[in-house]
């Protein structure tokens, strides 16, 4: 079986990651990018979530999700999965380069190649979830169905 890895937004790969900066119209919003969707959706605060999505880059996007500015919904570990499975359905049916792109990825097995996630990614030793690799394959096989 292919498999994929991928992680910077700048390599090979690279528009499956969340710092591939496209803009995606969701919730009555433009969001530079996956990741200040998911960042910004880890609170409540409609303050703080408009603060995350104006963040400059993804970097700074992701640190004041991880900052302890971050009030943290109280059901944040029960949908976490479907908040990212919510941008990356609104990323890739909103940009048909994009689409294209993921059903060009055939049967792969999709891994982000994170070093230090092992949820979303595979970890350091390669034994992480994976998670954003899973929900990409799930949206491929969506998208393949339509």
């Amino acid at each position: 079986m292919n498999t994929i890895k991928f992680y910077y937004e700048y390599e090979d790969y690279g528009y499956l990651s969340n710092y591939w900066l496209v803009d995606i119209d969701l919730d009555g919003k433009i969001w530079p990018s996956s990741e200040h969707y998911y960042q910004a959706n880890k609170s409540l605060d409609e303050n703080f979530r408009e603060k995350v999505r104006a963040a400059a880059t993804c970097d700074d996007a992701k640190n004041l999700g991880n900052s302890e500015e971050c009030i943290y919904r109280p059901d944040w570990i029960a949908c976490k999965d479907d908040v990212m499975m919510k941008v990356l359905r609104a990323k890739f049916t909103q940009h048909d380069d994009l689409r294209k792109l993921l059903l060009d990825t055939g049967d792969a097995i999709l891994m982000e190649n994170s070093q230090k996630d092992y949820y979303w990614g595979i970890g350091a030793d390669g034994t992480g979830k994976s998670m954003l690799g899973k929900l990409l394959m799930k949206l491929r096989d969506e998208l393949k169905e339509n």
